[in-house]
This record gives C-alpha cells, sequence and structure tokens, in this order.
C-alpha cells in the first residue's frame, strides 16, 4: 500500500474532512482575492490619491460591513430553499461584477457615493460564497465533527483572508501598486470561485433544497431567534467575535503608519502574523471544542485572550514604538483569541434544535454584522487621526465587548449541561442523565 494512506489517517485524525479538500481549496484561493484589501483599504481611501478622510474611509468601510451582514444572513437563509450551490454561485458573480465597477467606476471617479456604492455591493461575494460552503459543511456533517470541520473552514478562510491576502499585499503593494493588486485579488477570486463551483458539481447535496419557498425560508430563519432565544444571544456573541478583528483591520495600519511612522507595507505585514497563527489556532482549537466543551472554549479561552490582546495592542507602540516584534505579539495572540471562537458553529446549530440552515442563517450574519459593528465602533469613537490618543476610544471599546461576551457565555449552556453533543435529534431544555459529558 503507498505510504500516502497512514499520511491520510493522520490528517483525519486532526478532523480534516479529506473528502471536501478540494472546496477547501477553492473557498482559500477566493477569499485571498476578495479580501486582498481588508487591511489596506481605509489607509488607501485616506492617501492622497483618493482623497477621503479617515471617517470617510471608515464609513465606506463600515457599509460594506451592513452588506455583507445582510449577504451572511441569506448565505444561510437561503439554502433551504434554493440549495447551497446557487447561493454560492450569486456570491461569486455578484463579488466579480461589483469588484470591477469599484476598480473603473467608484475609485477613478474621486466620488463618495459611487466608491461606497460599489465596494458596498462588492459585499455580497464572501459570505455568500465562503459561508455557503460552510452551511453545506455543516448539513453534511454529523454533530460529534462539526467543531472539527468548521475549524477546517475557518483555517481555509483565516488563511486566504487574513494571511495570504495580507502576505501578498505586503510584497504587491510596493511593486505594482494599489490598483494593480485589486487587479490580482479579483482574479484569484474567479480562480477560487471556479474551483469551488466545479467540486460541488459533484455533489448533489449541494443543490439540494428543502421544497420550500424563499420566503418560508428567510421567515424561518428569522423566527428561530424567538423560538429559540439562545440562538439569539450565540449570534450577539458571533457578532462580538469577529467585530474586534474587522475593526482592528479598519484603524491599526492607519495607527502604526500615521502616528508612529511604521512603513505601510511592515504593518501590513503584522496581520500576516495574525492571520498565520489564526490557521493554526482554527485546527487547534477545532479540535479541542469537540474535547473540552464548546462553551467551554468560548467562555475560558476565546474571550479573555481577545480582550487582553486588543488592550495591549493599543497600548505597546506607545512604550515601545513601531517595534515589530512586540507589536507582533499583541497581534499572535489575538490570532489565538479570535480562533478559539471556532466552536460557535456547532454551539448555536445545537442549540437550534436540529435546524441547522436556520442557525448558520444566524451564524453567518452574526459573522457578518461583525465586518459592520466593528469599523462603525471606530467611525463613531475615532478621535484626531494623527495622536495616539485619538484612537484610545475605538481600541478600548473593541476589547471591551469581549468582556460583554464573556457573560454571554453563562446562558449557552447546552441540555443536559453537556460539553458537546454526539447525535442529532431535536433537543430538550430539561438535563438528560449521560447527556454529552458532565460538565459545561
Amino acid at each position: 500500500m503507498p505510504r500516502s494512506i497512514p499520511v491520510i489517517a493522520a490528517i483525519q485524525k486532526t478532523g480534516f474532512p479529506t473528502n471536501l479538500a478540494i472546496g477547501f481549496l477553492g473557498v482559500i484561493i477566493f477569499v485571498i482575492g476578495d479580501g486582498i484589501e481588508a487591511v489596506w483599504i481605509t489607509n488607501y481611501f485616506s492617501s492622497d490619491d483618493v482623497g477621503f478622510s479617515v471617517a470617510q474611509g471608515s464609513t465606506i468601510v463600515s457599509f460594506y460591513g451592513v452588506v455583507v451582514a445582510l449577504a451572511a444572513f441569506l448565505s444561510g437563509a437561503l439554502c433551504d430553499a434554493l440549495g447551497c450551490r446557487a447561493v454560492m454561485l450569486t456570491g461569486l458573480i455578484s463579488f466579480l461584477i461589483f469588484d470591477v465597477l469599484f476598480i473603473v467606476v467608484g475609485l477613478p471617479s474621486h466620488s463618495m457615493p459611487l466608491v461606497l456604492l460599489f465596494y458596498g455591493l462588492r459585499g455580497f461575494g464572501y459570505p455568500m460564497f465562503a459561508y455557503g460552503y460552510l452551511t453545506w459543511t455543516m448539513m453534511v456533517t454529523p454533530p460529534e465533527r462539526q467543531s472539527s470541520v468548521s475549524g477546517w473552514f475557518w483555517f481555509a478562510f483565516s488563511l486566504g483572508m487574513q494571511f495570504l491576502g495580507s502576505y501578498f499585499s505586503s510584497f504587491f503593494l510596493p511593486a505594482i501598486g494599489h490598483i494593480a493588486t485589486l487587479w490580482a485579488g479579483w482574479i484569484l477570486a474567479a480562480i477560487g470561485g471556479i474551483i469551488t463551483m466545479l467540486f460541488l458539481r459533484r455533489h448533489p447535496s449541494a443543490k439540494q433544497t428543502a421544497g420550500i419557498s424563499i420566503a418560508k425560508s428567510v421567515g424561518s430563519a428569522v423566527s428561530v431567534l424567538w423560538r429559540y432565544p439562545k440562538v439569539s444571544i450565540g449570534g450577539i456573541v458571533k457578532i462580538i467575535n469577529l467585530s474586534g478583528q474587522y475593526g482592528m483591520q479598519v484603524y491599526y495600519v492607519v495607527y502604526l503608519h500615521k502616528v508612529f511612522g511604521m512603513p505601510e507595507s511592515q504593518a501590513i505585514l503584522e496581520f500576516s502574523v495574525f492571520g498565520l497563527v489564526a490557521i493554526i489556532g482554527d485546527v487547534f482549537w477545532g479540535v479541542a471544542g469537540d474535547r473540552i466543551g464548546w462553551r467551554n472554549t468560548l467562555q475560558w479561552a476565546a474571550t479573555p485572550i481577545t480582550f487582553a490582546s486588543l488592550v495591549y495592542m493599543y497600548f505597546i507602540p506607545i512604550i515601545a514604538g513601531p517595534n515589530f516584534f512586540l507589536i507582533a505579539i499583541g497581534t499572535a495572540g489575538i490570532g489565538i483569541g479570535l480562533s478559539a471562537h471556532v466552536p460557535t458553529t456547532p454551539l448555536l446549530v445545537a442549540h437550534a434544535h436540529g435546524e441547522t440552515g436556520n442557525a448558520l442563517a444566524i451564524l453567518n450574519l452574526g459573522a457578518g454584522l461583525g465586518a459592520f459593528v466593528g469599523p462603525a465602533i471606530v467611525t463613531m469613537l475615532l478621535g484626531d487621526e494623527n495622536t495616539a490618543q485619538g484612537y484610545f476610544l475605538p481600541a478600548m471599546a473593541l476589547a471591551f465587548i469581549y468582556a460583554v461576551s464573556f457573560l454571554l457565555c453563562f446562558a449557552l449552556k447546552l441540555p443536559g449541561n453537556a460539553r458537546i453533543l454526539h447525535s442529532a435529534p431535536a433537543l430538550s431544555d430539561k438535563p438528560e442523565e449521560g447527556a454529552g459529558h458532565t460538565t459545561a
């Protein structure tokens, strides 16, 4: 037998679904292209090339976040009605169209309304494509492996969006400039999208629907918020999860560049450290969540680590200047803390009593709203963009929302005080003898 068989077996022990590997590869390539500008776009908007203020740039990114939130919700809500493949194709096509309009029409116009419109509408892309794929993987994965598979999804997402996107940008920008880098992103998104869509043609389940109308599918996804209130709480935790990341992306490159004089490419490279740690953490915490408990991981690892790291990130340049290594310690801490939120996915699915599509709609909505809430916090609280004091309030606000998340996690105990669930029957809110493990 080939030696590759033991290697495959070792990989599978980490929870990696080898039968879905090609689809994950396509997602990685797509989100590299879709998010290639994520950590530097606000700085670019406020440069002489475009001419907006930091506050205007943050407003544009906040509107983008609103569209992302809507698209993220629809990515889960519409899978039951249209099938996951149709949802993903919609996201792919919308990104390719509106990204071209953003580059060709919006940026050359120097018009705030046009840039706001086209950059915002490209926000339909990655949520419907990537989160549509996440929804499908959760639908075909047994509960006892959902945290691990979710971890591998967020590994793929973080590898593309947060590590490789930032890493490539740090080299592309000095070499070919901002516009050419955006075009490179468009090409990568197209290639990744095509790979995943061709992969899904081999899986009939990706286009299967529940035989219900779009209105009923969306209505059911909305009503799960009051039918199962813990899903609502989990959705808030997910919003907070990504608010810190997106808020930091809006202000931190500008903070390092304008206030402390760190070169833009070096400031962007700090986010590659975050992304590298996050992709490792996504796998680690996915497996750990299935072993030590989904809620335990969120409450006792994810929230305190992220809180402490965000506070550290603000103060360390003030104390030590633009020291790459010391700042990288903070970005690595954020990578650890944010990746420890991976078990949020199976935890919400469990509290939705088997309504996987509806749970993922709320989870995806929370992830999307994080792309709005984080930048909105920065927009509302940002002071003088040329002084460290001007960034104090948004930096501290982004940190302290994780203290709120810590408290909310007390409400997310599973039935029977279980750590995880081992099967997929409808849940009861009454403790069941022997359900899961014995400690939440």
